[in-house]
């Protein structure tokens, strides 16, 4: 039994230092609104910078995997009223299919993803007086992440525009009163470069 484990552990290892590591910066903005609210009661929304790395480990048949730590600041600012920026962290982890070979590789990718809110402390003092305080009902969130985007390699650096879908299981912020929640759907655009 020992034998079979480390003849195991030595061939596996051995599989996955052969495959090419590749490391960069994603920069990005959100397509879609971070809190919805009724159309009675609206609540301005505005796109939000992504910054983040990645790591992509490339395996054989045009497949990758790939790793980000993606942090949107103020992602839910215009609710928090200086209760913190609302800003989060995402962790997705996507399986990629590149298609085709030579510099130019249209993509699809999908995976698991996981989101961590930061900078909101407890009760939420909403900006306008409406009497409620909405409250951070959950700072982790998990999901799902699809998406697609084009490889373009020039030399050695690698361009990455890509379009994700992002669909959480829970709403993280919500008015008691029912005016407005965070969005568990979001889409989001970014430009990775890398090596």
């Amino acid at each position: 039994m020992k034998a079979t484990t480390f003849v195991f552990i030595i061939v596996f290892s051995s599989f996955a230092a052969a495959q090419p590591i590749g490391a960069g910066i994603k920069l990005g903005t959100t397509l879609t609104d971070a809190i919805s609210s009724l159309p009675s009661f609206p609540i301005q929304n505005t796109n939000h910078f992504i910054v983040g790395p990645y790591v992509e480990v490339r395996l054989p048949l045009g497949l990758a995997v790939e790793g980000d730590a993606l942090y949107q600041r103020g992602l839910y600012g215009n609710v928090t009223n200086g209760s913190g920026s609302g800003s989060t962290w995402q962790f997705p982890i996507v399986l990629k299919y590149k298609f085709l070979e030579g510099p130019i590789r249209p993509y699809v990718e999908g995976g698991p993803t996981f989101s961590h809110t930061a900078d909101i402390y407890g009760e939420l003092p909403f900006v306008a007086a409406i009497g409620e305080t909405p409250f951070l009902n959950h700072r982790s969130n998990f999901g799902i992440t699809l998406g697609g985007g084009i490889e373009v390699r020039i030399l050695k650096l690698r361009v990455s525009p890509e379009v994700r879908y992002n669909g959480f299981t829970v709403t993280n912020i919500q008015d008691p009163s029912g005016l407005f929640h965070s969005n568990r759907n979001m889409a989001t655009f970014t430009m990775g470069f890398g090596f």
